[in-house]
């Protein structure tokens, strides 16, 4: 068969085993040792483990020679030092003596989704078998189902569980990862509530700041407001002391009529009479200053000439005023 034909076979075999089985080939090296690399691969999960399964199985063979001696054609124990050679190939022998040794049945495909050979131990049992495939009648693989755990079964573990150390390391990564993110959601809340903190410190030291200023303000205000009303209120008290011409804004001090340089001895004029209540008999006219006085009436009772008329200095002799109404005295 041609390389490209033999290639074509080997692809069609294994995209029928994945498909129909769901099972992986694994290749192995193929340095003689193939049939124990892939015992090995699935026994202890890594096929440079060879050497180990050798041993073991030529240990067992040895220990069983009166049994497996009867499918030898040739010197048993020079048979066994030839296998023992990590070059040697191995064959059915081996794989029953190994289907016994782990007490696991061992699978032979070749080409097909069914095996054309199986290996018994000696108890039945319910574990995975051993699964190999033949390849050009002479390379042996790795067959795998990943969906079940084959490594370490067989191997007389007490209490041991096919997967049970996976499920383990998978719980325990699950745990480590759970409380990482736990701790980073803890972390992120603490960081966010310390900022709220911050935040709510500076805004309560801010509002503080600003009602401190507005108090200071206030104060300020009412500290002028009370010497306002006092100068308001002194203001007031010296308007009313200074009488209504303060009030009326005129000086306080007596008007007076600037003397004429023809007169210059007139003297200000004095405050006209107060004129009588309504419920007051009416008053005799005053009389004039500049007028003379009155001599008394005779005792005959006969009525008196009136006053003679005489003049003020003020006032013209052409004038009919008998006296002058700004002169306070009598004229001469």
């Amino acid at each position: 068969m041609d390389p490209a034909t033999a290639e074509q076979q080997e692809h069609r075999f294994e995209k029928a085993l994945r498909e129909k089985k769901g099972f992986i080939i694994k290749r192995m090296k193929e340095d003689g040792a193939c049939l124990f690399r892939a015992v090995a691969d699935q026994v202890y999960g890594d096929q440079d483990m060879h050497e180990v399964v050798r041993k073991h199985c030529m240990d067992y063979l040895m220990k069983n020679a009166d049994y497996f001696s009867n499918y030898v054609t040739e010197d048993f124990t020079t048979y066994i030092n030839r296998k023992r050679k990590s070059t040697c190939h191995g064959n059915h022998i081996e794989m029953q003596a190994m289907a016994e040794m782990y007490n696991r049945p061992v699978e032979v495909y070749q080409y097909g989704t069914e095996p054309i050979n199986t290996f018994h131990g000696i108890q039945h049992n319910e574990d995975e078998p051993i699964r190999v495939s033949y390849h050009r009648n002479i390379h042996y693989n790795s067959v795998v189902n990943p969906n079940k755990a084959t490594i370490g079964v067989g191997l007389g573990l007490p209490s041991f569980k096919p997967g049970l150390a996976e499920q383990s390391l998978m719980k325990s990564a699950i745990k480590t990862s759970e409380e990482s993110w736990i701790e980073q959601q803890m972390l992120e809340d603490k960081k966010r509530a310390t900022d709220w903190e911050a935040t709510n410190e500076a805004i309560e030291e801010q509002v503080a700041r600003e009602s401190y200023l507005q108090w200071l303000r206030d104060q300020e205000k009412q500290a002028r407001q009370p010497r306002k009303a006092s100068a308001t209120c002194s203001s007031a008290t010296a308007a009313a002391a200074g009488g209504p011409e303060e009030r009326s804004g005129r000086s306080p001090r007596p008007r007076s009529a600037a003397p004429s340089p023809e007169h210059p001895g007139l003297h200000p004029e004095t405050p006209g009479p107060k004129p009588p209540s309504p419920g007051a008999p009416p008053a005799g006219k005053p009389p004039s200053p500049c007028a003379p006085a009155q001599a008394p009436a005779a005792s005959s009772g006969r009525a008196r000439a009136g006053p003679r008329r005489r003049w003020c200095r003020c006032t013209p002799r052409s004038s009919a005023a008998p006296s002058c109404s700004r002169c306070p005295r009598p004229p001469s």
